[in-house]
């Protein structure tokens, strides 16, 4: 892996991340492309690189959007070590795998970040079942869209040699 190709691509997602996508909100929820580079990532190169790259980009978006450090580098490092980790029993070569990994990286990554702000501010829990009810369906498909933009794009920058007899 090149690695001057990954920095670009994280700068990139980074771009993204703070740039164009808060622009679009639907119905009070929007998408997260570091999300969806990560699980990318992890469907792609395994669990070390990916867990590696969560905690890249995590400490890029908790440096700019977070008031506490570490807590989404934490989360991306757990999505992409446990989908990297279980590439064994994923089929890679599938869509609709990368897709449900990222329908349930999604919910896994807003449920830990709301125990865990939770718990630092003192919130209710009303909260987390308004959420729940309604907008979090509609940021699963959009991380799904952008899985699927990002997981397109690593195929084509990183093309794997064919070996041929």
């Amino acid at each position: 892996m090149n690695r001057l190709k990954v920095v670009l691509m994280f700068f990139a997602s980074i771009m993204i991340q703070t740039a164009i996508l808060p622009n679009f909100s639907i119905f009070s929820s929007k998408a997260n492309m570091s999300l969806a580079v990560v699980v990318a990532i992890a469907m792609n190169f395994g669990s070390y690189i990916s867990g590696y790259s969560g905690i890249v980009l995590g400490f890029f978006e908790d440096i700019l959007f977070s008031r506490v450090i570490g807590i989404r580098a934490l989360i991306y490092y757990m999505i992409g070590f446990i989908v990297g980790y279980n590439e064994d029993s994923i089929n890679k070569g599938d869509i609709r795998s990368g897709s449900i990994i990222t329908v349930v990286a999604t919910l896994f990554y807003w449920v830990m970040n709301t125990i865990i702000y939770m718990f630092l501010e003192n919130s209710s829990s009303a909260r987390f079942i308004k959420y729940l009810k309604g907008p979090i369906i509609i940021e699963m498909l959009l991380n799904v869209l952008l899985y699927l933009i990002c997981n397109y794009v690593l195929r084509k920058v990183f093309k794997k040699k064919k070996f041929r007899f």
